[in-house]
């Protein structure tokens, strides 16, 4: 089970395009879970992870030249911008 997930708001739009992100996102050291809804208005990409690496999903997206914005993320259900992190 993974402790993060995070969710994303994209502009990919084909499927073309969702299969050359997904093996991108492969590319990456931590082992993922990853998702692409191209249905969704906001093409929502969904990530779950062991750790917290949104940087890094929205960097490899962005170098594929797509836009990738995060929506939420969540440690183990809770959402991060509800924790206090000091």
């Amino acid at each position: 089970m993974y402790k993060f997930v995070s969710v994303f708001k994209t502009n990919i739009q084909t499927l073309t395009d969702k299969i050359l992100i997904l093996e991108g996102l492969k590319s990456l050291k931590s082992p993922l879970i990853v998702s692409l809804d191209l249905e969704d208005e906001d093409r929502v990409l969904r990530v779950e992870a062991n750790e917290h690496i949104v940087p890094l999903i929205v960097g490899k997206v962005d170098e594929y030249n797509f836009k990738c914005e995060e929506l939420d993320s969540f440690l183990m259900g809770i959402p991060l911008r509800s924790m206090s992190l000091s």
